[in-house]
């Protein structure tokens, strides 16, 4: 039996982005909580791409610990801030309450972008920690 790779930070964020602009009336209702969720992992995998290049074992803490890290590993206190905030936003996102709406089109938009810049954030470190390996 294979074991899958799990799908990496910019291919949830194209999911989640995909979900929100494809207009099926069997998704109403249902597609903002989905974009929300694939948002929020989006986010989880590249933070652990990032802790397993900078940081391993930081993965294995919890969420709130990985988040209150971040501004440090990444070097870039504003993004760090927008991902954090972020991250709760589509987690009380994926909670379906019966008092609270789904989250909109544009909320959406707005902390998936967050999420993209995340994923491209750590996409550059690899590479100049790619590039550092080779000298």
């Amino acid at each position: 039996m294979t074991t899958a790779e799990a799908p990496d930070a910019h291919s949830l964020v194209s999911a989640a982005r995909d979900l929100i602009h494809f207009d099926d009336p069997q998704t109403a209702g249902l597609w903002p909580r989905a974009a929300a969720l694939l948002g929020r992992q989006a986010i989880e995998a590249a933070m652990e791409d990032l802790w397993r290049l900078s940081a391993p074992g930081l993965e294995d803490t919890s969420a709130k610990c990985q988040l209150l890290c971040l501004s440090h590993f990444l070097g870039d206190p504003d993004l760090a801030g927008r991902v954090h905030a972020t991250w709760h936003g589509l987690s009380r996102s994926c909670h379906i309450r019966t008092y609270e709406l789904a989250p909109t089109a544009t909320e959406l938009e707005d902390w998936l972008e967050t999420a993209w810049a995340l994923a491209d954030h750590v996409h550059r470190i690899r590479g100049r920690i790619a590039r550092l390996a080779r000298v």
